[in-house]
């Protein structure tokens, strides 16, 4: 007796292996088209998730650009026995010919890099969603992470209110300098980048705007070395306390341990020292235009790490929680946290 063929010893598998009942050829091209058409569905019902995940973060990064705004804008909510609040009691700063208290130039000059911080992830919001940009995205998400490290600098709790306040001096001393350098680059005319108008268009020159910012920083020079507290001379503004962001992000408290990656990766991503995968899809995106949500949330932890950092010093500095449902709804999106649960 001879050997039946194998379709009908056999007719649960096609001739290329896939599962299926094969009665004709009719019903074998029906098989693939139909199976074709699920292998799309689901890659259809992928992109459609991915879109919804690149959408809920964009939304909740949104949601903590405008929290960080009114941070930046409104006064803080303060506990009894906070360090906010012996701030308060710290004796004015005589700058020249006008005194300023302690308090009020600590919580201007980190607002100024809260502000800057709440401008930035308004930004990354628009890189994750048009998912155009591999590196605008990690260059924005290192600029959110070294605003909130500068902004968590001067209210750090664990120091001394004048720690806090030679830091707040020096990043002024810094912010001075710089517009004093703008000017000279771009010459007269230049309008001060500082300016603020406040709701009755008067212009505030409380912190340098429309003052002469040599002068103030001589004053801040001069209180400094009536304090006692060395100043040192450097090419780009004098310093009070040294302060930068590698140590920062090496030596504040309420650190993970993801800080220092944040910053440094997203440095040598700037400078051109690309990780394989990166390189790869900065390659492929010139032919495709996309930079997937997914990888640009893979390089961007300074978005994550730095708001986290300051929230968390923020809430000890002034015993009172901000952001928190806000932050948490930010965190699971970022970590994707919650696709796991």
């Amino acid at each position: 007796m001879g050997l039946p063929d194998a379709e009908n010893a056999f007719p649960l598998f096609a001739p290329s292996g896939r599962l299926c009942r094969v009665t004709g050829e009719g019903d074998a091209s029906k098989h693939d088209e139909a199976w074709a058409m699920d292998i799309l569905d689901q890659l259809n019902r992928g992109t459609q998730k991915a879109h919804e995940r690149r959408d809920a973060l964009a939304a909740a990064v949104d949601e903590m650009a405008a929290g960080f705004t009114q941070l930046g804008l409104k006064p803080w909510e303060m506990g009894r026995k906070s360090p906010a609040r012996e701030d308060m009691k710290a004796p004015d700063v005589l700058l020249g010919d006008r005194a300023e208290p302690a308090a009020k130039i600590l919580r201007y000059e980190s607002a100024v890099n809260i502000l800057s911080a709440a401008d930035q992830l308004r930004g990354f919001a628009v890189l994750l969603r048009a998912e155009a940009s591999l590196m605008g995205a990690v260059s924005v998400a290192r600029g959110i992470f070294e605003a909130c490290l500068w902004a968590t600098a001067v209210i750090d709790p664990t120091i001394t209110t004048d720690e806090r306040l030679q830091r707040a001096l020096t990043r002024r001393l810094a912010r001075l300098s710089a517009g004093i350098r703008l000017k000279n680059m771009l010459g007269d005319g230049v309008t001060d980048a500082d300016q603020v108008i406040d709701s009755d268009d008067h212009i505030d020159d409380e912190h340098g705007t429309n003052r002469d910012p040599a002068k103030d920083i001589d004053a801040i020079e001069t209180y400094a070395k009536d304090r006692g507290w060395p100043v040192k001379k450097r090419p780009r503004a004098s310093e009070i306390t040294h302060l930068s962001i590698d140590w920062l992000s090496d030596n504040l408290e309420r650190r993970i341990g993801i800080e220092g990656y944040a910053w440094t990766s997203g440095s040598s991503m700037a400078h051109g020292e690309h990780a394989a995968d990166t390189a790869s899809w900065i390659e492929l995106s010139q032919d495709i235009g996309t930079a997937p949500a997914w990888l640009i949330q893979l390089w961007s932890t300074g978005a994550w790490a730095g708001p986290r950092l300051f929230l968390a010093t923020l809430a000890s500095y002034t015993g009172r929680t901000s952001l928190g449902r806000e932050y948490q709804r930010f965190e699971k999106l970022f970590l994707n946290e919650e696709s796991k649960s």
